[in-house]
């Protein structure tokens, strides 16, 4: 019998409504990696449930991810060629692919965690 997940407690939820409104963790590690412009980071998110054993690890283990990165839906009316071009696999193309690309969950969890902790000091 399946159970489903407790909803978020109030510090969960406010990391995902803050992930949501980005930017895409993927995107800044392009970023990072100078493949990608700063000014084409995306802003307001998916929140991507990070797994182990293809179950979710819970609410404080996820990161935020653009549409493109997190469920392969280009953006802005480009084509899929050109998505892949300018910001490389989704996460639907394999996670392989995907965490040698721009980082393990837990890269990218601490990533966000520090994102977070910028705005807050902001």
């Amino acid at each position: 019998m399946w159970s489903k997940a407790p909803p978020p407690n109030a510090a969960e939820g406010a990391r995902i409504a803050a992930a949501k409104v980005g930017p895409c963790m993927a995107c800044l590690a392009l970023v990072t990696q100078q493949l990608l412009e700063p000014g084409l980071v995306v802003y307001g998110c998916d929140y991507n449930h990070a797994k182990s054993g293809n179950v979710r690890r819970g609410h404080a283990f996820g990161y935020a991810l653009c549409t493109w990165h997190h469920r392969r839906h280009p953006l802005g009316g480009n084509s899929f060629a050109t998505m892949r071009e300018l910001y490389g696999p989704s996460l639907m193309d394999g996670s392989r692919v995907f965490h040698e690309t721009y980082g393990t969950d837990d890269e990218l969890i601490a990533q966000q965690t520090l994102v977070n902790e910028l705005r807050e000091a902001a």
